[in-house]
This record gives structure tokens, sequence and C-alpha cells, in this order.
């Protein structure tokens, strides 16, 4: 049991920076050619003024709505939608795999 949920966290781990690069990368993309479509900003957005436009948790849904919707195919980059794809299968891939360590680590405690 132990080896395996060293496995699923070490598959974990390996996740999140591809997810993030890709993240990070069709965020530029977006703020290059659709600027308009990452200028929301909410109640508490200033709170993330001294950070980058991504950090904002706005900008960062706005992103994923990009991601997951029909807006991705108006991008013109060639990698868009090669991030696009990344991030609609590494997102829930990774939660599942969270998830499982989260339980596996409740279920192994002491």
């Amino acid at each position: 049991m132990s080896q395996a949920l060293g496995l699923v966290f070490l598959v974990f781990a390996c996740t999140v920076p591809v997810y993030l690069h890709a993240f990070f990368r069709l965020y530029g993309i977006i703020k290059a050619e659709k600027p308009e479509w990452v200028k929301v900003r909410g109640s508490l957005s200033f709170f993330y003024d001294g950070l980058s436009r991504a950090g904002d948790p706005n900008v960062q849904v706005e992103i994923l709505r990009i991601a997951f919707g029909p807006r991705a195919r108006e991008l013109q980059a060639p990698m868009a939608a090669s991030y696009v794809k990344r991030i609609r299968i590494l997102l829930p891939t990774g939660l599942a795999l969270f998830a499982l360590v989260l339980v596996g680590a409740i279920v192994g405690a002491p």
C-alpha cells in the first residue's frame, strides 16, 4: 500500500510542473493575442496588484474557462492547441491523483 501511494504521489508531483508550464504559456498566448479576455477583476483583486496578472484567481479561472471552452479555437498561435490539450488532460488527472494521495494518507495515518 505504501509503495502504491508513493508511486501515485510521484506521478502527481510530475504532473504539477507540466500543468503549470502549459497554464502560464497559454496565459502568455492569450495575453498577446486577446488581452481583453484576461482583463477581469474581482472585488478582491487589489490583493494581487503587485503580482503578475496570472496570479489573480479571477484571471486563473478565466484562463481555465478559455481552455475548457470554445474560445480556445479562436487563438492563432500554433502551440495554443497543444497547451489547451495539456490543461484539459492534466487538470482532471492531477485532481484525481491528489484525491488518491489525500485519501491514501488519511487511511494510512496511525
